[in-house]
């Protein structure tokens, strides 16, 4: 069973791609389960930059993200299409972030962490500005510190590409190697089974950058070991092309670690489906 829960369409900051377009793209890799996960903060595409959340700039997008897909779901009845969001750690917004999730009906919400020390690391442009100058240690360890404020602050359904810090860390440090920072991460998936957080199993760098899944493999066979029960799988679309790319390879691997149901959600409510 393929789902793509990470997806960005054009209400996404990044990403200019029009809803229909995106949806008949699903189709063709045979994806029948979405949810559109825009950025709740606001940046300009042309910039790399982390973004700044502007509540009322985000509900009046997100309302209106939600009358278009209630629009077009009729056009595509084959397909079970939800709304969500992707929010990211940022200590200022979080406040806000949380009032902004619980008054608007989101099926689904991932949480990610796009920075190192006020630097942004998802996108390639800053990484020498963190990466190059210093330890890895250092920088992983500080990624995974905001990663479990994060999940400690909890109101989202799943991380996102947890281990994103090795996506342009790779070309300073060399392949990521979880087991150095077992304890750390170990703590973090401990604390999302103890709040009934998941896991996506993102694409978006199995072609490109690191040519890994996010997570390592090796994390998510330690999901399993400390009970994470939801994973969702994303190919982290913001172009036409990419949408629903991939996902068979994750498939494949979700199998291969011992992964054995695929979760999709309803106002937030995980559903888990066999994939065996």
């Amino acid at each position: 069973m393929l789902i793509d829960y990470h997806l960005h369409n054009h209400f996404s900051p990044d990403c200019e791609a029009d809803t229909a377009s995106l949806l008949k793209e699903e189709l063709g890799h045979g994806v029948r389960h979405v949810c559109f996960t825009n950025h709740a903060e606001w940046f300009e595409k042309k910039e790399e930059v982390a973004g700044v959340f502007i509540p009322l700039e985000a509900a009046t997008r997100f309302g209106e993200i939600q009358k278009e897909l209630e629009a077009i779901r009729p056009q595509f009845p084959d397909m079970d299409i939800r709304f969500g969001a992707e929010v990211q750690y940022q200590k200022q917004y979080m406040e806000d972030l949380a009032k902004f999730i619980e008054a608007t009906p989101f099926d689904f919400i991932l949480g990610s962490v796009h920075i190192i020390d006020g630097i942004l690391i998802s996108g390639g442009r800053h990484a020498k500005e963190i990466f190059g100058v210093t330890s890895e240690e250092t920088a992983y360890t500080h990624y995974f510190d905001d990663m479990l404020k994060l999940v400690e602050w909890g109101h989202i359904s799943a991380v996102a590409h947890f281990d994103i810090c090795k996506k342009f860390g790779h070309q300073f440090y060399g392949p990521f190697k979880p087991e150095k920072y077992k304890p750390q991460i170990l703590k973090i998936l401990e604390t999302m089974k103890a709040k009934g957080i998941g896991i996506e199993l993102n694409a978006g760098s199995l072609h490109k950058n690191c040519k890994e899944l996010f997570p390592h493999p090796q994390i998510l066979k330690w999901c399993l070991k400390v009970g994470i029960e939801d994973f969702t799988f994303g190919s982290d679309a913001h172009e036409l092309k990419r949408a629903g790319t991939y996902l068979p390879e994750v498939l494949a691997i979700a199998k291969e670690v011992g992964i054995k149901t695929v979760s999709t959600y309803d106002q937030r409510k995980p559903t888990r489906h066999s994939i065996s």
